[in-house]
């Protein structure tokens, strides 16, 4: 792989210039512009990043190797980045977990997955080149591993959901953490396991690394069910896998169903607070389509009331009541869609939590309407 760094200035004397120009009365958009015209990676408001290398994982996923400019922070693994890209003229941002590549903090990957209909995923897939500039955000999250290295650790993934355990595993082997560290991975098979052939190596090569290899998809929504059983996530899986689970710190990132298990599994063993859950699919209400709820909306002191049936995230209700509605991911992660619920009732779709009262905030592309509500934008 060709080197492709960065451009040498530090993060904060980049901030520093913009901050004086800014206060110079130039604007740090064109302060940007400015800069992009010597190098798109130079700019440090809006932040870009370079693909310098493609290569196919699975059928259906592909990974992206990304050189990032240095106004860049770095990331801490398990985190997300946002990524934007015009599509025939419409600019989307969806949310992506990057791995660091060597162990640099401007340079990472993502692996994405293939969905159905999906925009952004099949135009990274199809259309991204080598040599391409993308428009990302600094790295954020709260899916990561403690501070100080754990004595153990259960990770739990489906499908594309092992790109964020992935970087977490590639950190404790680099770093050479003490941290015994177990993965149950499912997926349909072999060829759609992504990282298949590198999580093999890492399982011959570093013996704190219990890897659990299982091909199901009996936690994978809309797939059709075989003939022969199915493994589920279960406590007898669990106890063969990891026997010390109820005590270690657990993560898990998939498909809507693997997650919806561990929650509840972990729920009734009454140890919540250990489980980290990270979703890389919009949330899908299950609500009553007959229940059709009033939200009065207040941005910028202007109030805008729409309908919101049950089965409806309310970000997708008010879009489709015309609505031009300030969100990011899509995915409850960017929390840039996040408004004050000052009366009614939703559901949390990452928690299955209602949500009563006045003063809570409350993500929309997360959120279903369970009753009137009145809500105030954040953002």
């Amino acid at each position: 792989m060709a080197d492709s760094s960065s451009p040498s200035l530090t993060p904060s004397a980049m901030g520093r210039v913009s901050g004086w120009l800014t206060h110079w009365g130039i604007s740090p958009l064109a302060f940007d512009d400015t800069l992009s015209l010597i190098s798109p990676l130079l700019t440090v408001t809006r932040l870009h990043a370079r693909v310098i290398a493609k290569q196919s994982e699975t059928p259906g996923a592909t990974t992206l190797v990304l050189q990032a400019g240095s106004a860049f922070r770095g990331l801490r693994p398990g985190q997300f980045i946002l990524f934007s890209v015009v599509i025939d003229g419409v600019r989307h941002r969806r949310a992506y977990s990057p791995r660091s590549i060597d162990g640099r903090q401007d340079r990472f990957a993502i692996t994405v997955q293939r969905q159905p209909g999906g925009l952004m995923s099949n135009h990274l897939n199809e259309r991204t080149q080598v040599g391409d500039i993308i428009e990302i955000d600094q790295a954020g999250g709260a899916f990561t591993l403690p501070t100080a290295a754990p004595a153990e650790v259960l990770l739990m993934a489906g499908g594309s959901g092992i790109t964020p355990c992935m970087a977490m595993l590639e950190h404790l082997l680099r770093s050479q953490a003490p941290t015994r560290a177990t993965l149950i991975y499912f997926a349909r098979g072999r060829e759609d396991r992504i990282f298949a052939q590198a999580l093999d190596d890492m399982a011959q090569r570093w013996p704190q690394f219990n890897y659990v290899a299982i091909d199901s998809v009996a936690n994978t929504a809309n797939v059709p069910g075989t003939q022969t059983a199915q493994q589920v996530l279960d406590i007898a899986l669990l106890d063969q896998a990891a026997p010390q689970w109820r005590q270690v710190p657990a993560y898990c990132c998939g498909p809507a169903p693997l997650m919806d298990a561990a929650r509840q599994l972990w729920l009734d063993a009454g140890i919540g607070a250990q489980l980290h859950l990270e979703a890389f699919a919009p949330a899908k209400p299950s609500g009553d389509t007959h229940a059709v709820h009033t939200v009065q909306m207040e941005r910028a002191h202007q109030t805008r009331s729409f309908s919101a049936p049950g089965d409806q995230t309310i970000l997708i209700a008010g879009e489709t009541a015309g609505l031009t509605l300030k969100h990011g991911c899509r995915q409850g992660i960017c929390h840039e869609c996040t408004c004050r619920l000052r009366s009614g009732s939703v559901r949390d779709l990452t928690s299955g939590a209602r949500i009563d009262g006045e003063g809570q905030p409350i993500r929309l592309c997360v959120s279903a309407a369970m009753s009137d509500l009145d809500l105030e934008s954040l953002n």
